[in-house]
């Protein structure tokens, strides 16, 4: 499982770079994260391992034919779930912040600035304080029955304020204090550069 594999890998990856900073990320679907894999991301949390996990959901096993995943929408019919799911969608936000993670964010990948956003505050907090989880829907369009140009309206149909990705943000109070902290030294780094390049012009 990836995030056993994540913590095998960050705990000797500190001993032998001491001083130094190693950043590890999990990537991996949602059947990899909720279904087979849940096991083994839940415990990562519980111990508060320092690394980021994130899940791009597509809510369903698109690699092996359309069938049903945890973080499948209830009632969804899939190539391979012909009678549609019969419960609803696994909370795992709702999840990651009761298990122990600092920063928690599911939203679409359809505003990249916001996507860079989300992974560096994941991994920043990740390195300092413990566990981060996101969760970015990914559509596989071929397998909801769409062509590839519909992937973008896909998903800013399902980020609208009803709908089940849109914007949700958990920061635990020690993960705020820390992005606060960054925001302020960015700032002070942005107010130096500008005033040096004033002095050269």
């Amino acid at each position: 499982n990836q995030n056993a594999i994540a913590s095998g890998l960050k705990r000797p990856l500190t001993v032998r770079f001491p001083g130094r900073v190693k950043d590890v990320v999990v990537l991996a679907g949602d059947g990899a994260t909720v279904d087979i894999g849940l096991d083994m991301t839940l415990q990562a949390w519980f111990r508060q391992e320092k690394f980021t996990t994130i899940c791009f959901d597509n809510e369903l096993y698109a690699n092996t034919g359309g069938q049903e995943s945890g973080l499948m929408q209830k009632g969804f019919v899939a190539k391979m779930a012909p009678v549609g799911k019969t419960f609803e969608k696994v909370r795992l936000p709702e999840i990651a912040r009761e298990s122990g993670c600092h920063y928690v964010v599911s939203c679409t990948v359809s505003k990249p600035s916001l996507i860079e956003k989300v992974i560096k505050n994941a991994v920043y907090v990740a390195r300092e304080l413990g566990p981060t989880y996101l969760q970015l829907y990914t559509p596989c369009i071929l397998e909801i029955g769409k062509n590839s140009m519909e992937g973008l309206q896909e998903m800013r149909d399902s980020e609208k304020p009803t709908e089940r990705f849109a914007y949700k943000e958990y920061i635990s109070e020690p993960a705020k204090q820390l992005l606060a902290e960054m925001a302020a030294k960015e700032k002070e780094k942005k107010a130096a550069a500008k005033q040096l390049a004033a002095q050269e012009a």
